[in-house]
Formats: structure tokens, sequence, C-alpha cells
């Protein structure tokens, strides 16, 4: 079912974009008419209001058989998606990955939880952020507020959250990797799934460190924002004793899925990468080298990916790093990544990387 799923997702981007383009041309032809824009009658009568967004195009002149053509031409196209319900980001992801989870024990849903009760959390409400850089559900020591069972809050930018049975929050909607950071992604909540940009999924652990990411129908995205001071806070050099020896080892703040590939700039999608996974080595698989390839493939070729990275949190860990120091996430060090990538369907990669020299110890 994947090729087919992926394929049928590829297509309704493509349909939605030749609809945006109409929609401009309309909204262009009725600007340039003027009709629409004053609201005064032209040759063939009073002119129609301008269309919204998903709104039906109304009449053009009569003199202008062409747009006209296009005119209805865009209206049975919209006709027909709007009686097509389409799924909503989640369900698509879900009909794509349900049972396909390479790493299904980590707790990553695919679909937020059945709530009885929705909350609006809008700008007078208890529950709302101090502002708009400050976290929902948090309090101001980064613990967990008590919040009412099995609801979702809308919390406006910052995003939906669902509860569970006991009003922990396990499941999070957000949007992230713009011009302003969502800092829900940046403090997040143990145990808990984050469905980010209608695209990619995070599981955290009990110490809120990512530890699951997948992406159904990975894309190409240039465009997403870096944070130089983010990464520079997470990337770090010790030197590793193993075998009576020692050697400095390089810590980059890796993405866990890659910025060109729509990763976004929030603590949430970073761990401390040694340099030799990170980055590109000759003859070397690393995490560049599968990003690359995946951005090459969808670019040049047209090929489907779906992308999973189990991340491993082991005990060796730096001096003063850990829960009874309370730790950032980022602040930990994975002992490797377990890396799975399909393409067009078919598994190409089955892959673990150790995340620094094997036998090596942060001093102590």
């Amino acid at each position: 079912m994947r090729p087919g799923l992926l394929e049928r997702g590829a297509r309704l981007r493509a349909d939605g974009r030749t609809l945006d383009g109409h929609a401009d041309e309309q909204d262009q032809a009725s600007e340039d008419g003027g009709g629409a824009a004053t609201g005064s009658a032209g040759p063939s009568g009073p002119s129609a209001p301008p269309p919204g967004p998903r709104a039906l195009p109304g009449g053009a002149a009569a003199s202008d058989t062409v747009g006209t053509m296009a005119t209805a031409e865009a209206a049975d196209i919209r006709l027909m998606v709007a009686s097509t319900p389409l799924a909503s980001g989640a369900e698509a992801s879900e009909a794509v990955g349900e049972g396909e989870l390479a790493f299904p024990d980590s707790g990553m849903e695919l679909s937020p939880p059945q709530t009885s009760d929705t909350v609006n959390v809008d700008g007078d409400h208890d529950l709302a952020p101090g502002g708009d850089d400050e976290p929902f559900g948090l309090d101001p020591d980064g613990a967990p507020l008590e919040l009412a069972p099995d609801t979702a809050y809308e919390v406006g930018d910052h995003g939906t959250y669902y509860t569970d049975s006991e009003g922990r929050i396990a499941y999070v909607e957000a949007t992230g990797g713009g011009d302003e950071m969502n800092p829900n992604l940046r403090e997040v909540f143990p145990d808990a799934t984050y469905h980010v940009n209608d695209s990619t999924y995070y599981r955290t652990d009990e110490l809120g460190r990512t530890e699951h990411m997948y992406v159904p129908d990975v894309i190409v995205d240039r465009d997403m924002s870096r944070s130089q001071s983010i990464q520079s806070k997470i990337a770090e050099r010790w030197d590793m004793a193993g075998d009576g020896t020692s050697e400095p080892v390089e810590f980059n703040a890796g993405h866990v899925l890659a910025r060109q590939l729509g990763g976004i700039r929030e603590e949430i999608n970073y761990t401390r990468q040694w340099d030799e996974v990170n980055q590109a080595r000759s003859g070397q698989d690393t995490v560049y080298t599968y990003e690359s390839m995946m951005a090459d493939g969808i670019t040049d070729e047209g090929s489907s990916y779906s992308y999973e990275t189990l991340v491993t949190w082991g005990e060796e860990q730096p001096k003063g790093v850990g829960p009874e120091q309370g730790s950032a996430p980022w602040e930990y060090v994975p002992e490797g990544y377990d890396v799975r990538i399909h393409e067009n369907g078919e598994q190409i990669v089955d892959e673990h990387l150790p995340n620094y020299p094997e036998g090596a110890r942060f001093p102590g």
C-alpha cells in the first residue's frame, strides 16, 4: 500500500499547487478588470465578490472568454475537491505508517488520542502562556501542570495538546522552524509524541530526550530557518579515554531531521552527534550521506522516502550530565542511532551508527 499512498499524497500536493495557481490567476483577473475590487457593475452586470481561498469563483466579463473557461475549469476542480473529504496530516501519515514502524516499542502514536472535551486557551484563559516565548502546560520551574484528562487544549500558535486519562500531555500537534520559534518545541514534555508541521513525528523518553523520529513522506525544504545560537550551545568536545589513551571527540549539534528535509531549528530536533556520524566522510555511510541521498532522489528522480531513526541513550554520559543534575535533554550524548529508510516502498537502509569511538569513555 505504501507506494500507492505516497504517490497519491504527491498527486494531492501537486493538485493543491495547481488550484493555488488557478486562484491566483482568477484574483489577478478580477483585480485587472477593476469590477471586483470596487463592487461596481461591469459590462455584463454587477461584478461578483472576490473569491476567498476556497470560495467558488464568480462570473467574469462577457468579453473574457478565456478567463471564463479558466474560471469554469477551476470551479469544476474545486467542486470535485470539496466533495471528496481529504485526510488530515495525522490520518494520512497513519495510513502510510500504521504497522510499519521499525521501532514501535518507543510508544510513538501516529494520530492523536480520543478526547471527550476541547478547551480553547485564548489570551485571557488562566492557562494561557505568559508570552509568545513561554511554553504551554509548564510551570516556571519547567514541571508539567495538572490538566483535565482526555482533553484537547487548543493554544493558538503554540499548537494543540492532548491529555491522556491521567491529565498528562501525551500528544502534541505543533508547527516549528519558522521565523519565530515555538517554545513548546524547545521545552518538551516527557513520554510524549509530537506531530510537527503535519509531516514529522518525534517521540520523547522519560527525560524529555528525543528517542524516535519518523517521517512517512520526506520532503525537500531548504528554506527552513537555522539557529546558530542553539547549535553553538549544543556542540561540544571532550577528550574521551579508551585503551589507555585519550583523544578529542567532536560532537556537533546534529539535526535528527536535516534542515534541507524540513527539519526544524528548535531543540527537539537536535542531539549531540559525533562529527564522524554527522558529517560527510569519504567511503563511510553517515547521517549526512543518507540525507543527501534522499534530497537528491526526491529532487532529481522524483523518488519517495520514509525515514525513521531510533536514538539510543546509554549510561555513558559526560561528567555532570544526568537526571540528578536536572540536565536539559540536549545535554545528554546518545550512544548510537538506528536508521531505517524506504525508497519507493522498498527498504534500502538498515544501519546502526555508533555515536563515539568503540570503548571510549567521557573524562570523569
